[in-house]
């Protein structure tokens, strides 16, 4: 019987075994083998990671400002004038700060670098006065945990904490973690947020002035001790309040 003309599954895979044993092919060797196709370039750029294209193109950026800098001719010229004028107010060298910090492993998914608004150095008034005994950005011993988005201030219960700066109250409430707070906007993208309070003294909507009382240091966050957490934020960007103090309140 031709072994074509059977029709089921099965007697198809017989029939397939019986060719192959007339040709002298063993059943063993079926199906043969292929080499897997090597990668073009093109396909290796295509698995990189989003963190491995930033560094890539930080490293060409780097390169050709470096070359701008050392060239005499004007297409090198114009390229540097055109950076210098770009980083004078720090955005570039924060997005390249921060790219390197990425690809290498540091800081990732921490408190982004951002360059000191030279205008506003020295402008708010310290909440109150005491010791940072958590400065910010930095995490636990250990280097592992949350990032710190603000300064922790050491101080006593009930101790009186004023507003850095003219503005409105936005929020009083509670935090799982910070305790009871109130969020404070300066306008101009400026805001804070002033936390682990025990009183409150002022309430949503309510003008403040530098130098008003707002509330008292209390136990309200977890860690149930008298301090205070004062986060200083740029559109939405925590930023080290530490530069934006004047030495003493007013």
């Amino acid at each position: 019987m031709n072994p074509f003309e059977r029709w089921d599954d099965w007697e198809w895979e017989k029939a397939a075994q019986e060719l192959g044993r007339e040709r002298g092919t063993k059943y063993q060797d079926w199906p043969v083998k292929r080499n897997a196709p090597k990668k073009s370039k093109r396909d290796i750029l295509y698995t990189w990671t989003g963190t491995q294209k930033k560094a890539a193109l930080s490293v060409v950026f780097f390169l050709l400002l470096f070359f701008a800098s050392k060239g005499e001719d004007i297409l090198s010229k114009s390229i540097y004038d055109i950076y210098k004028g770009t980083v004078k107010n720090g955005d570039m060298y924060a997005m390249m700060n921060g790219m390197a910090k990425e690809a290498m492993g540091i800081g990732s998914g921490g408190v982004k670098a951002t360059p000191v608004d030279a205008q506003m150095k020295g402008k708010f008034v310290p909440p109150l006065s005491g010791p940072v005994t958590a400065a910010f950005g930095t995490t636990d011993s250990q280097g592992k945990g949350s990032i710190h988005n603000g300064i922790d201030i050491g101080s006593a219960l009930g101790i009186p904490v004023v507003s850095p700066y003219k503005g409105v109250v936005t929020q009083v409430g509670e935090d799982p973690q910070l305790g009871r707070l109130v969020k404070l906007d300066f306008s101009d993208g400026w805001t804070a947020v002033l936390a682990n309070l025990g009183d409150v003294s002022v309430q949503k909507g309510q003008a403040v002035k530098a130098g008003d009382v707002v509330g008292t240091v209390g136990l309200s966050a977890p860690l149930k001790k008298p301090w205070l957490h004062f986060e200083l934020r740029k559109d939405g960007q925590p930023v080290n309040p530490m530069p934006y103090l004047t030495s003493t309140a007013k």
